[in-house]
C-alpha cells in the first residue's frame, strides 16, 4: 500500500501518477493511499488501485482524521507492507494503525529537508520549520525501516548520520518512485523505433522543464535564468518549454511578461507522463532548480542536463560528465551553463551519451526489479501494504 500527502487530483494532473505500477513485479496487490483531497472513485489500472480518503473540505480536518480513515481501510484490505515518503506527519497518519495493528511504515525520504530550508527559506508543509522538524523526528522514530536507494545520491550518507535513521536504514539500488510509469517506457521504445530520437537541431536550442509549478519547485529561478540569457551574446536562439501545473503557474506567466522573455517561455500545462517522451526528446537540454522523477526521465531520453547541485543530485551527478552543476541560487550560473551548452554541440553530445548510460543502469524497470526484491526481502518488520507519496 502506497500512502500520500498529496491529492489524487493533484497527481493525476501531474501525470505521473501510475509509476505505482511497478510495484506489481513484488506485490499482487497494490494501494495507493491518498489521504487529502476530494472524494474520487477509485481508479483502477491493472492491479493498481488509486484511493482518495479525504473530503476535499478541509484540509486540516483531513490531516485530523487521517489515523482514523487509513486504519479502517488497512482493516479492510489488510495490506503486507506499507510504505510512504511523507516524513511530516507519517507519525500521525499511521497512529492507529501501530496502535491497534501493531503495523509501523518504510519511510522512503525523497528530499532532504534542510536542504530545502537554506536554499529556499521554505519549509515543506508551510508549518514553521522548528514544528516541521519535530515532526520529521517522530517519523523517523515511528518507522520500522527507512528505505534508501544509491540513485538518490548523498542519500544514504545524509540518513547514515541521523542517529534516528541509521539503525533501520535499508539502501537498495533505486526505488519506485524514482522512475517513470510503464506507460513512458512503452512510448520511449516507440519514439526510438520510429527514430525521432535525434534532436530537431536548427537554429534554436531548446530548453525543457518538467515539475509541478509549485512554490518549492523554484521555477521562478528558470524565468530569471531566461531574462539573463535574452541579455547575454549568444550565437543561439534560447526558448524555454515549460511542462507541468500548479498554484504557481498565472504569477510565472505575468513574471515572464515582467522580465519581458514571454516570448521565449512557453507554458504547457500538465500532461500524462507517458505523453513525455516525444516532448523530451526532441528538446535540447533539460533545466531544473529542484525535480526529482522528470529529471530521471530526461536521463532516459538521454537529455543534456543544467541543474543546481542540491538534494539527490548531489553525489549522484558529476559536473561536466553527466551533467553541468552549479551553485544552488546561482541563476547566473544557470544561464551560463545553459549558454555553453548552446553553444557546444562536442559537450552536449558527451553528457547526452554519459546521462543516458547512467540512467538505464540505474532507472529501468529492470533495475528496479532487483531493488524490490533488496528492499522486501528483509526480514518482516512490518505488517500492513505498501503506500507511496511523492
Amino acid at each position: 500500500m502506497v500512502v500520500s500527502a498529496a491529492t489524487l487530483g493533484d497527481m493525476l494532473s501531474k501525470g505521473n501518477v501510475w509509476y505505482t505500477r511497478h510495484y506489481q513485479t513484488y506485490f499482487d496487490q497494490v494501494y495507493v493511499v491518498y489521504v487529502f483531497g476530494g472524494p474520487q472513485r477509485r481508479i483502477t489500472n491493472a492491479r493498481t488501485e488509486l484511493v482518495s480518503l479525504g473530503k476535499g473540505t478541509n484540509v486540516k480536518l483531513d490531516l485530523l482524521l487521517s489515523p482514523a480513515r487509513l486504519y479502517e481501510f488497512a482493516k479492510k484490505n489488510r495490506p503486507a507492507r506499507c510504505l510512504t515518503a511523507d516524513i511530516v506527519f507519517s507519525w500521525w497518519v499511521f497512529l492507529f494503525c501501530r496502535a491497534f495493528m501493531r503495523t509501523k511504515p518504510y519511510l522512503m525520504p525523497v528530499c532532504i529537508p534542510e536542504q530545502i530550508y537554506s536554499s529556499t527559506g521554505k519549509s515543506l508543509s508551510g508549518l514553521p520549520t522548528w514544528v516541521e522538524r519535530i515532526f520529521i523526528r517522530l517519523s523517523f522514530a515511528g518507522a520500522c525501516a527507512i528505505l534508501t536507494a544509491r540513485s538518490f545520491g548523498n542519500f544514504p550518507a545524509w540518513l547514515s548520520s541521523n542517529p534516528l535513521s541509521r539503525k533501520k536504514l535499508i539502501i537498495v539500488d533505486t526505488v519506485v518512485d524514482a522512475i517513470a510509469s510503464p506507460g513512458f517506457f512503452a512510448n520511449l521504445e516507440k519514439v526510438a523505433r520510429r527514430k525521432e530520437l535525434a534532436r530537431k537541431r536548427t537554429g534554436d536550442f531548446r530548453l525543457i522543464y518538467v515539475g509541478g509549478l509549485r512554490r518549492e519547485k523554484n521555477v521562478d529561478a528558470l524565468v530569471e535564468m531566461m531574462h539573463e540569457i535574452a541579455s547575454a551574446q549568444s550565437d543561439r536562439r534560447i526558448s524555454l518549454d515549460i511542462i507541468g501545473d500548479g498554484p504557481e503557474r498565472q504569477r510565472l506567466v505575468e513574471m515572464s511578461k515582467e522580465f519581458g522573455v514571454d516570448n521565449k517561455i512557453r507554458f504547457h500545462g500538465s500532461l500524462p507522463n507517458e505523453n513525455l517522451p516525444r516532448h523530451l526528446v526532441t528538446a535540447n537540454a533539460f533545466v531544473s532548480p529542484l525535480t526529482g522523477t522528470s529529471l530521471r526521465e530526461a536521463g532516459l531520453c538521454g537529455l543534456p542536463i543544467v541543474a543546481y547541485d542540491r538534494d539527490w543530485i548531489h553525489g549522484m551527478l558529476k559536473h561536466e560528465v553527466t551533467a553541468l552543476l552549479v551553485r544552488p541560487g546561482d541563476i547566473t550560473g544557470l544561464a551560463q551553463s545553459v549558454i555553453r551548452l548552446a553553444d557546444d554541440d562536442n559537450l552536449c553530445e558527451k553528457l547526452s551519451q554519459n546521462i543516458s548510460n547512467l540512467a538505464w543502469q540505474l532507472w529501468s524497470p529492470e533495475a528496479v526489479r532487483k531493488s524490490l526484491r533488496q528492499a522486501f526481502n528483509q526480514p518482516a518488520r512490518v505488517n500492513l501494504s505498501k503506500e507511496s507519496l511523492n
